[in-house]
């Protein structure tokens, strides 16, 4: 007969539920305990959206209750992993309003710089690397943010989870690095280890945000430069490393929008997390940053209705003539645009070339139009390559719900 226990953490409407599996709450329990929750025996009245329990070898079982015929199987460290991520996604369903960004947050005096993910860019290890400088982390891995409308501000909230490096060190840390993450208590297997002796924001505490600092990781030795980033090639990053997919896309965009517009951006080109940590707590730019305020302020709630999320879009048919969809929300961000389908499910970025095209489509327009128009706007270019470039740009369009067949849109009206 399984014994199991309930984990109700606060902020998440519903438990994890542990079966017979009393070492892995005790790992846990330390790994989240800045986020304040109550064991129980006691079945709550609330279905568990993770249920976690002993597997082969020692390793465990977990299982998500939006995916309960995928059972995911590993050993204790990389369960607890798996769990915050999970609790992630439980906090934006708990919580829906909230705009979540794959991130890492740092308190500089007062204010959270954010480090947003990308590909192998070394947030955590980053955001570790400053943790032992004595700054405060809000999370090395997910940022939930909330508007407040009171102060006009956007609030980065702390998650209270432990920070994990990822293993082996990079080559070239110090001695002391190395001495200080071996020393600490926190669990380990071959690729990860939790470090506990870091100072963390307890849960739901919040700062407000004071700067983006997107990370561009050199594989090889340079010095750390830190210089001011076009925003829009920041809203991207932000865009693709935002998790609240139940936000409708156009109120994403919004919110990033806003964010973006009045906050200072900067990439920090770096090879070495260590040195770049002490480059970042001495630099000019990030001390004393003022608190930024939101003339406007995302309002927009709408949710992405996604039960729609598995509905094809029709397929391109090169002879029909297209028009751009309804509630379409753009954003200008330089000499781009972004484009949030009415749908809520998909953004889109246009460069210049594809934002006339997408201009052209305010009328009904078929694809030999959109050639022959830019073909005469561009004499230098082959026309064999402008109508290849048309048609790929109107395909990606059409399966974003960005542009519909004339017909379908009468039809819908």
């Amino acid at each position: 007969m399984a014994n199991t226990r309930y984990l109700k953490f606060e902020g998440l409407d519903k438990p994890v539920a542990l079966e017979n599996a009393a070492p892995f709450e005790l790992m846990a329990s330390e790994v989240l305990s800045a986020w304040p929750h109550q064991i129980s025996s006691t079945r709550p009245d609330s279905p568990p959206f993770v249920t976690i329990g002993p597997a082969d070898n020692g390793w465990w079982s977990l299982v998500a209750e939006d995916a309960p015929s995928d059972v995911r199987k590993w050993d204790t460290v990389n369960t607890v992993c798996d769990l915050v991520a999970e609790m992630a996604w439980e906090r934006l369903r708990s919580e829906p309003e909230l705009l979540c960004l794959h991130a890492a947050a740092v308190n500089f005096d007062g204010r959270l710089i954010v480090f947003p993910n990308a590909r192998r860019a070394g947030k955590s290890t980053l955001a570790i690397a400053l943790a032992r400088l004595g700054r405060q982390l809000y999370t090395d891995d997910f940022l939930p943010v909330r508007v407040d409308a009171t102060s006009q501000s956007c609030l980065g909230v702390a998650n209270g989870a432990a920070p994990r490096i990822r293993l082996p060190l990079p080559k070239g840390f110090s001695d002391a690095f190395h001495a200080w993450v071996e020393q600490d208590r926190g669990p380990s297997n071959p690729q990860y280890k939790y470090i506990f002796d870091a100072e963390i924001a307890p849960h739901d505490e919040t700062l407000p945000l004071g700067a983006l600092v997107v990370l561009d990781r050199q594989d090889d030795p340079v010095e750390p430069t830190l210089a001011p980033m076009a925003r829009e090639d920041a809203l991207e990053s932000l865009i693709t490393q935002n998790f609240a997919r139940t936000r409708h896309a156009g109120a994403i965009l919004k919110s990033i929008e806003v964010i973006t517009r009045h906050l200072p951006i900067y990439r920090l080109s770096y090879h070495n997390a260590e040195v770049a940590a002490e480059y970042l707590s001495n630099h000019s730019d990030l001390k004393s940053l003022p608190a930024a305020r939101f003339a406007e302020l995302p309002q927009d709630d709408r949710q992405a209705p996604l039960s729609q999320a598995d509905q094809p879009a029709p397929e391109f048919a090169a002879e029909l003539q297209y028009i751009q969809a309804a509630n379409v929300t753009e954003t200008p961000a330089g000499d781009d645009s972004f484009l949030a389908d009415g749908t809520g499910l998909a953004i889109f970025r246009l460069n210049p070339v594809s934002a006339a095209i997408w201009r052209l489509l305010e009328e009904p327009t078929d694809l030999t139009e959109v050639a022959s128009i830019l073909a005469a706007a561009f004499p230098d270019v082959a026309a064999d390559q402008i109508a290849m470039d048309s048609e790929q740009l109107m395909r990606g369009l059409a399966e974003a719900c960005l542009i519909m067949p004339v017909a379908a849109k009468v039809a819908a009206q």
